[in-house]
């Protein structure tokens, strides 16, 4: 090959490798791990749990919430005035209660569409039909999926976002490490064996558990508990009989919505000879929305399970 067509050749590759350091460059990485184009200027861009990217011109005024945890970022977030919908089982804070109702969990598409929202912030797994009919009727939406306190950290980051109240947010999330790193230091010095030894009970009839990879069971390691049904993964039945043989310190039972979870516990053929049950340790009390629903109370939350577990380190 001649000097000179070596010379063009060289020049030729040189371009195209500055095209793609160029191109390059203006690609930033999403939450999927994919490359996704960079925002356009004046842009509120957000991939969200789903794995969308939202696409906003400026932050919404009129926003529906389809589920109360959702309901409870943006309120704590300064933007409940905006708040133009919520579900039946927004209840918290109390303003929430005076929205106009948009249905159930599942929520009511025509209900959505007459309040003419320009924000639905939705739980992907939850909302999941939902959330494609509304984008198909060109309704932005927003999907958020905290099922740990990461993942809390993560969706009140991107409802602040949107909602252009990043540092409401972040003190949001500075409050809730430090809450929960004080209760850590509390329960440092417990050794591994003498830390409580918990039954997690989320549904009465059939008997219901929670195992690890679940929201309250990591409450409840943060709390200094250990889950005596961690060999199980998620929400799952367990027997009665297997409760009986782990022996359990502590019973944590925060489904008491509708029945008095203390009662039916004493009336199970068995259960008197359970540790938990013998020295009275059956915790029923703690606001079950505040272990159920993944948001700013979660730390209030992790607090407060520390307390039932040790009452002496919290006099």
């Amino acid at each position: 090959m001649s000097l000179k067509r070596f010379s063009i050749l060289m020049a030729a590759v040189f371009a195209v490798g500055c095209m793609l350091v160029l191109f390059g460059g203006c690609r930033e990485k999403g939450s999927s791990g994919e490359g996704d184009a960079a925002a356009p200027a004046g842009k509120i861009v957000v991939r969200d749990d789903s794995g969308y990217e939202l696409i906003l011109d400026k932050p919404p005024q009129r926003i529906i919430s389809l589920a109360p945890s959702n309901t409870e970022i943006l309120f704590a977030l300064g933007a409940g005035e905006r708040v133009v919908g919520v579900t039946t089982y927004c209840d918290y804070p109390e303003e929430a209660k005076e929205k106009a109702r948009i249905g159930d969990l599942q929520g009511n598409s025509e209900e959505i569409v007459a309040l003419h929202p320009d924000l639905v912030v939705a739980k992907w797994t939850l909302n999941k039909n939902m959330v494609d009919k509304l984008r198909k009727l060109n309704i932005p939406v927003l999907c958020v999926e905290p099922e740990s306190i990461e993942g809390v950290y993560r969706a009140i980051e991107m409802i602040a976002l949107v909602t252009g109240t990043e540092e409401v947010g972040e003190k949001i999330i500075a409050d809730m490490k430090k809450e929960i790193a004080e209760v850590q230091e509390k329960i440092a010095g417990i050794p591994e064996e003498q830390r409580v030894r918990v039954f997690i009970e989320v549904g009465t009839d059939p008997l219901f558990t929670a195992g690890n990879k679940t929201f309250v069971d990591e409450l409840v390691r943060l709390a200094g508990g250990i889950n005596v049904a961690s060999e199980i993964e998620g929400y799952q039945m367990y027997s009665s009989e297997s409760v009986i043989e782990k022996n359990p310190d502590v019973i944590l039972a925060p489904d008491s919505y509708y029945v008095d979870v203390e009662q039916v516990i004493n009336k199970r053929p068995g259960w008197e000879q359970i540790k938990a049950v013998r020295e009275g340790r059956v915790i029923t009390k703690i606001d079950p929305n505040l272990i159920n629903r993944p948001g700013p109370r979660s730390a209030q939350a992790v607090k407060l399970i520390a307390e039932a577990f040790y009452p002496d380190l919290f006099e």
